[in-house]
């Protein structure tokens, strides 16, 4: 089983026993965990976008590749499938203000480079969108610099597609709970 779903497992079941203990021990109250889903979702949605916009900011420089690696990830859609995607991992020298620097973040989220084994039909995925496979070391690569920061950087910086509507679904979501909080809260007390 994935590392990564069990402690998140733990952490969510964690999350509704100390939310259920509060909702027994204090129900007048209970509504106020509306307003904590909400908050959280919109700091989360909201701190990402946030974070991928100031990397428009970064400055483009070059960066020598020195080893590059594919990996893969079975992900679950469903209780019975999973869809595995491939994704690259890639260490790179690049200099900033004349001091060198390495680095190996390809994205900020590997949600961003990843590629599906199949499309949506079930039909595979061309090899030829894993860019990364034609890639071999002392390539030359774009890399973007963090200027406050130049031990930060990414090889392709900002969102997908998918991953903007992601974290743009969290943010209206948490604006969402909040309204109905909002409604449950003037309701409550009218």
């Amino acid at each position: 089983m994935n590392r990564n779903a069990v402690a998140f497992t733990a952490k969510l079941i964690a999350l509704l026993c100390i939310v259920s203990i509060f909702f027994f021990l204090a129900p007048e109250y209970a509504h106020y965990i509306l307003l904590l889903v909400a908050a959280i979702l919109i700091v989360v949605g909201a701190g990402s976008l946030l974070n991928y916009r100031s990397q428009s900011s970064w400055l483009e420089s070059k960066a020598t590749l020195v080893s590059i690696e594919e990996h893969e990830e079975a992900v679950a859609i469903s209780q019975y499938s999973r869809l595995k995607y491939y994704y690259p991992t890639i260490e790179y020298e690049y200099t900033a203000n004349g001091k060198f620097y390495s680095g190996n973040r390809v994205s900020v989220e590997k949600e961003n480079v990843w590629i599906p084994e199949v499309n949506a039909w079930g039909d595979p995925t061309p090899v030829e969108e894993r860019w990364w496979l034609s890639l071999k070391p002392g390539d030359d690569l774009p890399v973007y610099i963090n200027p406050r920061n130049h031990d930060q950087a990414v090889l392709i910086k900002g969102a997908s597609k998918a991953r903007s509507s992601h974290h743009l679904a969290l943010l209206l979501g948490g604006m969402l709970v909040g309204l109905i909080w909002l409604t449950v809260v003037s309701f409550k007390f009218t």
